[in-house]
């Protein structure tokens, strides 16, 4: 049974309440999600609800969803993908509109980070988006990566949204880097196109 395939199987026996298969997309997610979070986090903003935390507590909200059948849409990787994606960036502009409430600090506390010599870890994270601009953008990525024609190509093109290089992406699938790196130009073409039309 391929990957697709076999994710496809894990969401059907979530959504029936089935702890393994809750295992397997935890296992198969988790580091990806705490990657993304750990980029979109500001430096300063990670003592007090590291990318770990906000990571458990997508996958609180997607596990609870899934059994409450919440997600009618989720049926593959893709809409897998995109939902995790999607809380997880919910549950960081949630973290960060709290950290920046007037009553604790209006987002100018700091940490021992800010005393770190010759260094500015404290980025400001920019304007962060609402719900609906996030499920927008879960909506604008769907119909991209359906343009795409096949799963590796998906695969490639979802893995650079994560912000991995080609060489990363070569060896995570794996496949050749010419591969990858022809794979993403057909990717740039068909979106060009498809944005320009």
């Amino acid at each position: 049974m391929d990957d697709s395939h076999l994710e496809s199987a894990w969401i059907a026996r979530l959504k029936q309440g089935d702890p393994a298969s809750a295992e397997e997309i935890w296992k198969r997610y988790y580091e990806r999600l705490v990657r993304l979070a750990r980029q979109k986090l500001a430096a300063g903003r990670r003592r007090a609800a590291d990318e770990e935390d906000i990571v458990l507590s997508a996958f609180d909200s997607f596990f609870r969803g899934a059994q409450q059948q919440r997600f009618p849409r989720l049926e593959d990787r893709h809409d897998l993908w995109q939902l995790l994606l999607m809380l997880t960036v919910r549950k960081i502009a949630d973290r960060v509109r709290y950290e920046r409430r007037q009553k604790r600090g209006g987002g100018l506390v700091r940490g021992e980070s800010a005393f770190s010599a010759g260094r500015n870890e404290y980025a400001v994270l920019g304007k962060t988006p609402s719900p609906e601009l996030t499920v927008e953008v879960a909506d604008e990525l769907e119909h991209l990566l359906g343009l795409l024609d096949d799963d590796r190509t998906r695969a490639i093109a979802l893995r650079k949204l994560e912000g991995q290089s080609n060489h990363q992406i070569a060896d995570e699938l794996p496949c050749a880097l010419r591969t990858v790196e022809r794979k993403l130009r057909l990717i740039r073409n068909l979106w060009k196109d498809s944005l320009s039309s």
